[in-house]
């Protein structure tokens, strides 16, 4: 970090300056702090927010503890929510998981400073498909891989906040991976007023992006208000070549009757388009570092050409939230949805013109033609194409009746998920162009069949009733909770692959139980315990088929039946508020059945496949520390120690086929380090405002031998900013300089797979596992104002 010495001192000299700046401008720009005001129209938490706190158009009002990371908790559960203090202060280009990467227990795995593409996380030793992710009370994860849209759900600038379980799951959510925690993006609805706000960004590697959002405010006295934006993003890649571009769109219309009754329409748009990064192993890494990447230029037969090896992605998501009063006491909400996502997962692969495969079977000539073909006739090099279109219809509902001390909650959700993958190819000219990537175009069989070497059909449907009860004694100092969730889970494939294992599936159920105590020592003080448990069905397609390389008339990958994995944990926690706010708890969890995906690379194209590796134990503490803003700092501290390890022996095959027993049973668990830990602190006086975080995290394992792992790292980032008066119809126009990875350090964020082993153990062969990359610095220049 000795690079960063430089850049450090400027920030602390400018912030130490900043109160001195500020009292001169005194007598031309008044103070922008907003008298406290007793009670706020709970409809108006919009861009123009006043809370005791500041003016601003993207509704900081720096009243959160730790700078916007430590907002206040009650629930008897590890939580910590993100508000606009700090996510309004961050790169507009991040992601929501790479917001939460200061909180306690919380691992990113991100691929580029930017923090847009290929974010992966991890927390408290759990991998992000076995956390729980909803946007609105809709569930926005994909429900079969379990891989959370978190970049393409809803646009930063219209996040309200972000709230963090860390462990426990949420009995009335509508998620059923969440044994490993639950994640919840809130939005900014349309706001009371007529306004809007705008932001234009540019920074480093070309970036370019628009954001723009218009209020309607309240329509008439009709109780009907509405909002739109509209986003558009366009960089380089931050390592080797190629580009990122997105457009986004985000929309809300709602009607309000009463405080408690409403009904709205929330609908999201995205449109995602970008050259993939090049995982590695950990030899590539010591031997060429960040230039092991995709080659900028083509030549005939390179499938390593970064044009070769894309994603693209268009999804549609629309929520119909409901809510109503039905009578004193009782209350009802009911959330229909529909989401619509388009995939194509993109790779450069090499056909034998007469020596492939379609699963089992010979796939004969597939007379690609001389001008797709390096050697005129052998082989040629091809663009797999593996398009994971999928339907999915979700409802949920419930009912909150309160009487005296008592809360009895009861609710209900169902989903039906319809996905349809195949993987076909297209060919490759000489100048790398290729066709329609819908397969317009496809190589051929002799009889015309399009050739594939992956053709199945997935159906899944899910139900699940809750009920639980929350009593409050002592004058609601105790609240006690006991409830009960139970699962029921369908899923159907068909593979029409030829050789395949035709059908496939399974029926699960799961009754899930939890209790939580919790009781207030004093306005301030706050202990709580919880036990839960919690049931994760199969990730990934693939844990029902089988897959095949076009070079083998053998799979890739066997079918294995699994049985879900489920949790057993128990927390126990301690809050205290004012001006230095603590949150501690200590956790254990036990896992039965745990499976962790990894993914089969067939080609450059990456299919996600599980592995079950029987139990798991995690037992560890996180603590957290954040200031009130104080003279108009607010300092944070997160850390977590985590001892996570696994309970069974693995077994493998050899390279004759036989079985051999890894000694895995009490080794270190895969992405679990030992240690994280974030520092920052905030600095906001209504003009001038910035702010300086640093996180670690330690060494993390990536076989289950524990026989190769990547070392730890830190990084550190920097905001400064400028806010100004209103200027005409301007409201609080302010300038942003965001300063991402200020140390310029590369290093590897994550394993992108795992394996057993990575060096040859009593003859099962060693498989390397591959990992994603990030470093590099970026800047981000900003301008925004409100309307």
């Amino acid at each position: 970090m000795r690079r960063t010495h430089g850049f450090l001192a400027a920030l602390l000299a400018s912030v130490a300056l900043a109160p001195i700046c500020a009292t001169a401008r005194q007598h031309s720009h008044p103070p922008r702090l907003a008298k406290k005001t007793a009670a706020v129209n709970a409809q108006q938490a919009e861009s123009l927010e006043v809370r005791g706190g500041l003016r601003t158009a993207n509704g900081v009002t720096n009243t959160t503890p730790g700078g916007g990371l430590m907002a206040r908790q009650t629930v008897a559960k590890s939580a910590s929510t993100l508000t606009r203090d700090f996510i309004a202060k961050q790169s507009a280009t991040s992601s929501p998981l790479t917001l939460i990467s200061y909180l306690p227990g919380v691992v990113t795995a991100g691929s580029d400073p930017l923090g847009q593409s290929s974010t992966s996380m991890s927390m408290r030793g759990l991998q992000q498909s076995e956390i729980g992710f909803t946007y609105e009370d809709f569930p926005f994860a994909d429900s079969i891989n379990y891989t959370p849209y978190t970049q393409t759900i809803v646009d930063t600038d219209n996040i309200a906040s972000i709230t963090v379980n860390q462990g426990a799951p949420d009995i009335s959510s509508p998620v059923y991976n969440d044994v490993g925690g639950l994640i919840k993006i809130s939005l900014r609805h349309a706001r009371q007023e007529f306004g809007g706000t705008a932001n234009f960004s540019f920074g480093s590697k070309a970036l370019q992006r628009e954001f723009i959002r218009i209020d309607s405010g309240e329509i008439g006295h009709s109780g009907i208000k509405a909002f739109a934006s509209f986003s558009s993003t366009t960089n380089d890649q931050w390592r080797g070549s190629g580009q990122f571009r997105k457009y986004h769109v985000d929309a809300e219309i709602r009607k309000d009757w009463t405080q408690n009754t409403s009904l709205g329409l929330i609908f999201s748009y995205d449109n995602w388009e970008q050259s993939n990064y090049r995982n590695m192993t950990l030899t590539s890494w010591k031997d060429y570092g960040i230039s092991h990447n995709y080659n900028k230029s083509y030549y005939p037969g390179n499938t390593n050409w970064v044009g070769l090896n894309r994603y693209e992605r268009r999804s549609t998501v629309i929520l119909l939230p409901f809510r109503a009063k039905l009578f004193d006491g009782l209350d009802f909400k009911l959330t229909p949805s529909f989401a619509q996502y388009h995939e194509y997962y993109l790779g450069g692969t090499t056909l034998s013109n007469t020596n492939s495969y379609m699963g089992t079977q010979p796939a004969g000539n597939l007379n690609l033609p001389g001008i797709y073909s390096a050697t005129n006739g052998g082989t040629a090099a091809a663009e797999s194409i593996n398009p994971v279109p999928q339907d999915a219809f979700f409802i949920n509902s419930g009912l909150i009746w309160k009487k005296g001390n008592n809360i009895l909650r009861f609710g209900q959700t169902y989903q039906y998920i319809h996905l349809f993958e195949q993987i076909f190819y297209t060919g490759v000219a000489l100048d790398g162009s290729v066709s329609n990537v819908e397969g317009k175009y496809p190589i051929t069989l002799s009889d015309g069949q399009r050739y594939m070497t992956l053709n199945q059909n997935f159906t899944h449907q899910m139900n699940s009733f809750y009920l639980d009860d929350t009593l409050k004694l002592l004058g609601g100092r105790l609240a006690l909770n006991a409830g009960l969730k139970y699962i029921m889970i369908d899923r159907t494939m068909v593979n029409d692959t030829p050789g395949a294992i035709r059908y496939a599936g399974g029926s699960y159920s799961q009754p899930l139980p939890q209790f939580s105590a919790s009781y207030q020592i004093s306005k301030n003080d706050q202990i709580f315990i919880d036990a839960t448990t919690a049931y994760r069905a199969p990730e990934s397609v693939e844990a029902y088929g089988q897959l095949w390389s076009p070079h083998s008339n053998q799979p890739a990958s066997n079918f294995v039946k699994m049985d879900g994995e489920y949790a057993i944990g128990e927390e126990i926690g301690f809050r205290h508020y004012g001006l230095v706010n603590v949150s501690l708890s200590l956790f254990n969890y036990n896992i039965t059945n745990n499976q962790v995906q990894t993914y089969v690379l067939l080609g450059n194209e990456a299919i996600p496949e599980p592995l079950q590796n029987g139990g798991k134990t995690l037992r560890g503490v996180d603590v957290e520390l954040g200031m009130r803003p104080w003279h108009h700092f607010s300092p944070y501290v997160s850390a977590q120690y985590l001892h996570a390890t696994m309970d069974n022996n693995y077994s493998a095959e050899n390279a004759a086929g036989q079985t051999v027993v890894l000694p895995t049973a009490g080794k270190t668990a895969v992405q679990s380090p030992h240690f994280v830990a974030a520092v920052g602190i905030s600095y906001d006086n209504g003009t001038y405002f910035g702010n300086f975080y640093f996180n670690y995290v330690s060494s993390q394992y990536s076989t289950f031998m524990n026989d190769e792992k990547i070392p730890g790292y830190e990084q550190a980032n920097v905001t400064l900013g400028y806010r100004m008066h209103p200027i005409g119809f301007l409201k609080y126009p302010q300038l942003q300089i965001n300063v991402t990875n200020i140390g310029n350090n590369n290093y590897l964020s994550g394993p992108s797979s795992v394996t057993a082993n990575a060096h040859t153990y009593d003859g099962v062969t060693g498989h390397a596992p591959l990992y994603t990359v990030n470093g590099g610095i970026a800047v981000v220049a900003s301008l925004s104002t409100g309307f």
